[in-house]
């Protein structure tokens, strides 16, 4: 038998313990289909038929049963490595944009570099918009005009400033929050050039539209949610999972059934108190804070727009560096960053970060060294203006010399709602140590 070596023993055993079977079992289904009894032993010398019979019997994909590649520490890419990934995009009839990509690991999604290429005196062409939120951020050297709609007033057309302020100028520019699905678009401010970092990140509900749901499902998960208050409805939709009547909840919780079913039917501006919501969930064994009402900063189309001048009243020291912050919203609990400042000449080497989230960076002025913690020893590696790092989650490094960055982080290491679970999640330590790497069947064979 040829060996596949992009069999995953572990996600083998995983599936047989999610199908509730064992290894006996598996062995009396693939018995007149290959000459081969297979144990946990040897499950990494199967080869790629006996793999696909494996995956018939587990009723899964042959992808859910092969090796991901292993996500590095770091990765660099240098000005030049990343000008190399120019391609130029008409729109409107003229050469509009230029894109280049900044690096990320194989799957992920990565921010972009955008040339602003449309003149000042040419309305700029709309977009589509698109379901993953962003941050953009504006990178000069000039202002820029960026249009959020077909109508044109202060909300929709504004100026996308730089910061010229030479004190403050490692804060390069004005950033902003974007929303799904809203329309955006850029033309330059002057006849001089004009550049953006743009970061569209992954989207938690790609999957629950594309393939959780049958068309059937998905009609009346919409309109169940045409209610402008989703997590009102949510809370009805869990009180009814559990099997409970809003009449019986009030009882329980000494909750009046008006009360309840106003906040739930959004007939109220007033929302149920945390007291209140605990009651319920303590009643329904829920999370009550998912069903709290939430306010987000955002403009009438969602967008949330930061001046550079509201980054620099942020201004503030944070380990080894000044920091100062960009625009971010709650809805996107995953998607951050913050202009990083770095003066640091003296010292030979620092590590003073490491963060929950993966990181991209992207060097605005100066020349710096990463200083970065893999298999137990530090590595340095010389940045220029220009470059660009992704670094992992979890990753220590740190930054010296003298010059700026940019960074934008989001959860496609570990995110918001994992985190969630990671909270939830019994006996934690013990399970993430088993869970890692396990190979013990579920009891049974």
């Amino acid at each position: 038998m040829k060996k596949n070596n992009s069999v995953d023993p572990l996600k083998i055993i995983h599936w047989l313990n999610v199908r509730k079977s064992t290894f006996d079992v598996l062995n009396s289904y693939l018995k007149d289909k290959i000459n081969f009894v297979v144990n946990k032993e040897n499950l990494d010398e199967l080869d790629a038929f006996s793999l696909e019979k494996i995956a018939e019997f587990l009723d899964v994909p042959k992808k859910a049963l092969i090796t991901d590649k292993s996500v590095p520490s770091y990765i660099h890419h240098t000005k030049s490595q990343i000008e190399k990934t120019k391609r130029p995009i008409n729109r409107g009839g003229i050469h509009f944009y230029n894109y280049y990509t900044l690096p990320s690991p194989h799957g992920y999604v990565a921010p972009v570099l955008i040339d602003i290429l449309c003149p000042k005196n040419k309305m700029p062409t709309l977009n589509n918009g698109h379901l993953e939120p962003a941050i953009t951020v504006s990178l000069g050297p000039n202002d820029i005009y960026a249009r959020f709609a077909k109508k044109k007033n202060k909300l929709t057309f504004l100026k996308f400033k730089i910061n010229h302020d030479k004190k403050t100028d490692w804060i390069v520019g004005s950033s902003y929050f974007e929303p799904s699905y809203c329309l955006h678009t850029y033309s330059r401010a002057t006849n001089g050039p004009g550049k953006i970092l743009s970061y569209t990140t992954k989207s938690n509900l790609e999957s629950l539209l594309n393939s959780k749901l049958n068309d059937d499902s998905f009609e009346n998960f919409a309109t169940s949610l045409e209610n402008k208050k989703p997590n009102r409805v949510m809370l009805k939709e869990d009180i009814q999972n559990k099997g409970y009547e809003i009449q019986q909840v009030a009882k329980k919780t000494k909750i009046s059934v008006k009360k309840i079913n106003d906040f739930i039917n959004n007939k109220t501006k007033k929302s149920l108190s945390i007291k209140e919501l605990e009651k319920i969930c303590s009643l329904i064994n829920s999370d009550p804070y998912v069903y709290i009402d939430k306010n987000f900063k955002e403009d009438k189309i969602g967008k949330y727009y930061y001046d550079s001048k509201d980054s620099i009243k942020t201004i503030r020291k944070f380990k080894s560096y000044t920091v100062a912050s960009i625009a971010s919203s709650s809805r996107a609990q995953d998607l951050s960053g913050y202009f990083l400042n770095v003066q640091n000449k003296k010292d030979k080497t620092i590590i003073d970060l490491m963060d929950t989230n993966c990181s991209h960076y992207l060097v605005t002025k100066g020349e710096l060294i990463l200083n970065i913690k893999e298999n137990g020893k530090i590595k340095k590696v010389k940045l220029k203006n220009g470059d660009a790092i992704w670094v992992a989650a979890y990753i220590k490094h740190g930054f010296t010399g003298s010059g700026a960055l940019i960074k934008i982080s989001d959860g496609q290491n570990i995110s918001y709602l994992e985190k969630i679970d990671l909270m939830n999640t019994y006996n934690l330590n013990t399970t993430l140590l088993r869970g890692r790497k396990d190979r013990v069947n579920w009891g049974y064979d």
